[in-house]
């Protein structure tokens, strides 16, 4: 079984304001998804956009190799950021 999300909206939602210990703007664009683990669990994540981007689709991605890395102390880690996910390419059907 390979990792995949699903996204069931192509909506962005974004959060904005002003950083206590900056005193910066700043803004966050957030797309929910749900990942369904090994053990049969569906959870919901949330996929981060720079700003500008298009929301994914609805439908199901799957992780770039550019998304895994070891993080501190050796954990891995897989980014949730839109960048690194790809759609789920669906085999062709044969003509009958």
């Amino acid at each position: 079984m390979s990792l995949q999300i699903e996204v069931r909206e192509a909506k962005i939602e974004t959060k904005s304001g002003v950083s206590r210990k900056t005193g910066k703007p700043y803004s966050m664009h957030e797309q929910p998804a749900y990942v369904k683990l090994p053990n049969g669990e569906t959870r919901r994540i949330t996929v981060t956009h720079e700003e500008g981007d298009p929301p994914l689709l609805v439908g199901s991605y799957q992780p770039k190799p550019s998304a895994y890395w070891v993080g501190d102390f050796g954990a891995l880690s897989i980014s949730t950021r839109a960048k690194h996910w790809e759609a789920v390419k669906v085999p062709a059907q044969k003509a009958a």
